[in-house]
């Protein structure tokens, strides 16, 4: 189902994104925060291309960022990697960040864009 208003959607969240609107953990825990700005800048950019260049360079910038924390995480002692709800989230995120970045985040089999078939945001 195509998202309302996609033009203001990709410039919301850029503003949040390049001005530090979001809060100061984002990006910075394991969580949902980070697939719902994902999902919806990723599927606004679809819709509509505004801001094109923008936007690709933001999730990318953001998937360098989030990907170095995440694998900087201790997974022996990290509360977030060891809350199966709370990893669900950011494994939507890196699937998202997968389908909106090509070649960009690489692994032996795609992730799975379960939010395509049930969208909980």
């Amino acid at each position: 189902m195509p998202l309302r208003y996609p033009d203001r959607l990709v410039d919301t969240c850029l503003n949040l994104y390049r001005h530090g609107a979001v809060l100061p953990t984002f990006g910075r825990m394991v969580g949902f925060m980070e697939i719902d700005w994902v999902f919806c800048l990723s599927r606004a950019l679809r819709q509509s291309g505004r801001r094109f260049a923008e936007a690709k360079e933001a999730l990318d910038e953001f998937a360098r960022s989030y990907t170095g924390y995440l694998l900087s995480l201790d997974p022996e002692t990290d509360e977030g990697l060891n809350d199966l709800h709370m990893l669900f989230g950011a494994l939507c995120a890196l699937a998202e960040l997968q389908a909106a970045l090509p070649g960009r985040l690489t692994a032996r089999t795609p992730l799975k864009l379960v939010l395509d078939r049930r969208p909980f945001i």
